[in-house]
């Protein structure tokens, strides 16, 4: 197989002309034999071509944990399928699509394994051992994600349905989950409650949603559990909040999941339109019929469009210094070297900025540990206070309050896991534009002294942020459970006794905060430190990077100096024909992520949802083609080989 090959269907139609999925294969076509350099950025743009031709919309329903999520997603099936509770759930990303009832499981270390599934109840039991905290503790079963196919009309339409864990809990492994499913999505359902409000650190998740998913629902869950003149009044908070955050546009949805849920089991309509749920099914479904084609090629031409506009400039820095004179050439990468020179001041201001945040949020840790033990040491002794009572032993006291040492850490864990997760996402998000500003910087200045003329985007999408972690225990807390009854109070007489008792306990109350506010400090500041770290040295590679994809045009140039004129003369008008044809492309991607042209007819128009059968039973949906390279289906586009041949190009477009 050929560096461009891509495996698809026989007798596949050819992209059509205009589309985001023609523009990548016009990318193809005009580089039929890539340069090392040129084919790693391909490799990427294969492989966007790929989701893209599968035509699979990819919609996310991410938020904090305990919003309902998962509830929200069964009221759409219309059964409940995926598990919910009163604590925290889902801590595996869970994929749904359209099909027969099948499940598959996902391993990090690359394994797939089936399970057999009789009917949604078998489904269900599965779920639950594999998705949940409680059935796969801390992940310990190395699940990266499970798959599962069921034949849902919501499903049957050529969309996934990705329900990922919370955010936010003291389970640092489910937010880890939740942000590594953000590439994936296309669309998002953003998921919160009236009690508490939208938190910072949901707005600080949320600027990472947006900028992967070409288009956001707010769905404001659970507003059965406030007065009707609450939700009012939380509706336009959430409007406000998010106005200030730049969505403005998004008109959040009310909804109570469970009582739709219900309502959609027991036949009831009317309870049904009240729970909001039908609502947010017409969106969906208006979505669906007009613009899904539309939302995932938005999401795909913007990542497209960065990987060409670099493309076009090595190109464009090729073909010009073919044309130059040897001498000529080496001033000018004299000078390139000269002006990569002088920024290496913004380039060490810029790790010297991520050292200071790192400062910065050091101190911040020291404040959220001292505040946690205020807290947890008032409640602990407070309770220690009014223990034991009489006719109670200490150990019985102890092991009643040892119970209560999760309560209070989890509490406080949780109101500084928001506050620190906000404060390094923000720190993130600055890094990635003064580092993504860099590499722009570095582009105009190779354009600026190669004499060339190119669009440079103002903003990069190749910067990807790091997965952020959840700050906290972990479920590490120490408790006092180890602690035994002394043969000295044993001694005393029991009022005696009992004032020893509450004193030992307030002693060793203080003592177990101590430690594990000393253990939760420790952690935080070694993660804090490695993110940071890793971040700062994946920012410089992409620096060094972009440094080097410019040097390696020059020298291409440079080493082939020694050929005719009329090779040099031909090479050179080859390169400028393909960076013109690159420029081009690149351009309209940038206008396709604002107003993309479809790149499939809208979808049946067909109602988001009918009843489910109990057993799982329905009928399969339609499947989605797969991808292959087929050169003799795809008409033949004039192109330019950048190996110095003009020729009619017909093997290296990417068939949908």
């Amino acid at each position: 197989m050929t560096t461009n090959a891509i495996v698809a269907d026989a007798g596949a139609p050819a992209p059509a002309a205009g589309t985001v999925a023609g523009l990548i294969a016009e990318v193809f076509a005009t580089l039929p034999c890539p340069s090392e350099t040129e084919a790693r950025y391909l490799a990427r743009l294969r492989a966007l071509a790929e989701r893209l031709a599968a035509a699979r919309l990819q919609i996310a329903v991410v938020g904090q944990f305990k919003r309902g999520k998962s509830s929200l997603l069964n009221a759409l099936l219309g059964v409940s399928v995926l598990p919910m509770g009163v604590v925290p759930l889902t801590a595996i990303t869970t994929v749904l699509t359209g099909g027969p009832l099948d499940l598959t499981c996902h391993f990090l270390d690359g394994r797939q394994s089936g399970r057999a599934l009789s009917d949604l109840e078998s489904l269900r039991a599965e779920l639950v051992s594999l998705v949940t905290e409680e059935g796969n503790p801390a992940n310990r079963l190395g699940l990266l994600r499970v798959e599962v196919s069921l034949p849902a009309p919501l499903l049957e339409r050529g969309v996934a349905f990705l329900d990922t864990p919370g955010i936010g809990s003291t389970l640092r492994h489910n937010t880890e989950a939740a942000i590594a499913a953000l590439p994936e999505c296309d669309m998002a359902l953003f998921v919160v409650s009236p009690d508490p409000p939208i938190t910072d650190a949901e707005l600080a998740y949320l600027t990472q949603v947006r900028a992967n998913a070409a288009r956001i629902v707010v769905v404001l869950n659970k507003i059965d559990t406030v007065e009707p003149v609450e939700r009012g009044i939380a509706l336009r908070f959430l409007r406000r909040v998010l106005g200030e955050a730049g969505l403005s546009e998004e008109t959040p949805f009310p909804l109570s999941a469970r009582a739709a849920l219900r309502a959609r089991e027991h036949g009831d309509r009317a309870a049904l339109e009240a729970s909001g749920l039908p609502a947010i099914e017409r969106a969906l479904d208006a979505l669906l019929n007009t613009e899904g084609p539309a939302v995932l090629a938005a999401a795909i031409a913007g990542k497209a469009a960065e990987i060409v506009a670099t493309l076009q400039l090595e190109a464009e820095i090729t073909a010009r210094a073919r044309r130059l004179p040897l001498a000529e050439l080496d001033q000018r990468i004299a000078a390139f070297d000269a002006g990569i020179a002088g920024l290496a001041a913004a380039r060490i201001e810029a790790s010297d900025r991520i050292v200071g945040d790192r400062a910065r949020l050091l101190d911040l840790i020291e404040q959220q540990a001292a505040r946690i033990a205020e807290h947890v040491a008032h409640q602990l002794e407070a309770a220690a206070a009014e223990m034991p009572g009489v006719g109670e032993d200490l150990a019985a006291a102890r092991q009643r309050l040892a119970a209560l040492v999760p309560k209070y850490f989890g509490e406080a864990t949780a109101a500084a896991n928001d506050t620190i997760l906000m404060a390094i996402t923000e720190a993130l998000h600055r890094h990635q534009d003064r580092v993504a500003a860099l590499i722009n910087t570095v582009r105009r200045h190779a354009a600026k002294v190669m004499q060339i003329e190119i669009e440079v985007a103002e903003k990069t999408e190749l910067l990807d942020l790091p997965r952020l972690t959840a700050w906290v225990t972990d479920g590490r807390t120490e408790t006092l459970a180890r602690l035994s009854t002394s043969w000295i109070e044993r001694l005393l007489p029991a009022r005696q006794r009992r004032a020893w008792a509450r004193r030992q306990l307030m002693e060793e109350a203080a003592t177990l905060t101590v430690r594990n506010v000393e253990a939760l400090r420790w952690s935080l500041r070694q993660d804090v430190s490695a993110i940071l770290g890793r971040f700062a040295d994946e920012l410089e590679a992409q620096i060094a990077a972009a440094v080097a994809t410019t040097r390696q045009a020059m020298a291409v140039a440079r080493q082939r100096q020694d050929e005719s004129a009329e090779m040099i003369s031909a090479s050179a008008a080859a390169g400028e024909a393909i960076a013109a044809r690159l420029g081009g492309i690149a351009q309209a991607l940038r206008a396709a992520r604002q107003n993309p042209p479809a790149n499939a007819p809208p979808t049946e128009d067909r109602p988001l949802h009918t009843p489910i059968s109990r057993s799982g039973i329905g009928p399969a949906p339609r499947q989605p083609k797969k991808v292959r390279h087929d050169s003799q289906e795809h008409p033949a586009i004039q192109s330019v080989n950048p190996c110095g041949i003009t020729a009619d190009n017909q093997g290296s477009a990417l068939m949908p």
